[in-house]
């Protein structure tokens, strides 16, 4: 299992952290050995490699996949009365899955069935499949967010504001826009499965907390390998995952500080606070944050909903959104949101994004007709 956890972060954190440039100097390749030789694959056969990332997501149930013949028609017709008073509604999908996919269009599709044939779109930061899926894992989230924004603006059926929904990764894009943008603005957003406070372990490993050099573990040597991976100029400008790697050790809070794009997102960031971020938070009505209880692809699962690991024991403990500093010092907005009665939290027994049809019609149903 140990030997299968190495392999995994080695190619993942390599394959992700990087973008369709050749590595032309020596010290990228020396960092990044593995993310070089995708990158050069990608450049010559992009076909191959948007495949190779769609079976991998696939594998590890990273796309949305819902039975529409488990849809509730009495739900359907019930809202076609009701609709979703004519407001659009945008979709942001997750890793490895693209808007040309069958599920995603399905769902995007039945969403705008189940609001009485309101407007709904699944809105790709690639203009084909293939470099939608891509994309999903070469382009940067700031990157993301511009392309995302300028093809909302360029759609005159969202001009006047819209609902929204994400999807893993997808939540990102909705959660930058909204924060840099905002304009159209986003009136309630449903965040399904979102890394919204980062990604911060390492698939099956717990490492220690201290660094001990005489009796170094094998996690402990996968954290820093994937730390040193993300924290640099090259993976931040050119990897979507690397941008939200959230290191939860006090000794790499600071790399964090100065290479996360996700921590000038949250104003954890050198710099000070950003309070346009804050500005921008505030015109939204409405956020729903959906956990999935046995969620094993975002760690910790509690930062779906804000929470967050304690920087004095942050492989044992988890700290409430109520107690993290982003909440208590309202560092984006999430505390002024909470105290005007604008965060919802909902939950489902299952993995990621293994929700049900029928949640998918409760929340719909719950936040976007009323």
């Amino acid at each position: 299992m140990i030997f299968k956890c190495f392999l995994f972060l080695h190619v993942l954190a390599h394959v992700a952290f990087g973008r369709m440039r050749v590595c032309n100097e020596e010290s990228e390749r020396d960092m990044h050995p593995v993310l070089c030789s995708m990158v050069d694959k990608l450049i010559e056969d992009p076909h191959s490699v948007s495949l190779e990332i769609h079976d991998w997501a696939k594998r590890h149930n990273a796309l949305v996949d819902v039975d529409y013949e488990e849809a509730s028609i009495a739900v359907e017709r019930r809202l076609r009365g009701t609709g979703g008073g004519g407001t659009p509604v945008v979709m942001a999908h997750g890793m490895g899955d693209s808007c040309f996919n069958d599920g995603m269009k399905g769902i995007t599709k039945h969403i705008s069935t189940l609001l009485g044939g309101n407007y709904a779109t699944c809105i790709p930061t690639g203009d084909s499949q293939q470099e939608d899926t891509n994309n999903g894992y070469f382009l940067n989230m700031d990157a993301s967010v511009e392309v995302f924004a300028q093809k909302v603006r360029s759609d005159p059926a969202l001009a006047n504001g819209f609902q929204a929904m994400g999807f893993s990764q997808g939540n990102n894009v909705i959660r930058g826009y909204i924060a840099k943008h905002n304009d159209p603005p986003v009136k309630t957003f449903i965040s399904v499965n979102g890394v919204n406070a980062g990604e911060g372990a390492v698939p099956y490993c717990r490492p220690s907390t201290r660094r001990n050099l005489s009796f170094p573990s094998m996690c402990d040597l996968l954290m820093e390998q994937a730390s040193r991976a993300a924290y640099t100029n090259y993976a931040q400008e050119h990897s979507f995952q690397a941008n939200y790697w959230r290191d939860p050790r006090k000794s790499e809070f600071p790399t964090y500080q100065q290479y996360g794009q996700l921590a000038k997102w949250n104003n954890e960031g050198i710099g000070g606070v950003n309070e346009t971020l804050k500005e921008n938070w505030a015109k939204t009505d409405k956020f729903v944050w959906v956990l999935a209880k046995q969620d094993g692809m975002v760690w910790p699962k509690e930062g779906e909903q804000w929470g967050a690991p304690d920087p004095e024991d942050p492989f044992n403990k988890i700290l409430p959104r109520e107690e993290t500093p982003w909440f208590k010092e309202d560092l984006f907005g999430l505390r002024t949101a909470e105290d005007a009665g604008k965060n919802m939290y909902e939950s489902f027994d299952g993995d990621h994004l293994r929700f049900s049809m029928q949640d998918l019609e409760g929340w719909v149903e719950k936040y976007f007709t009323s």
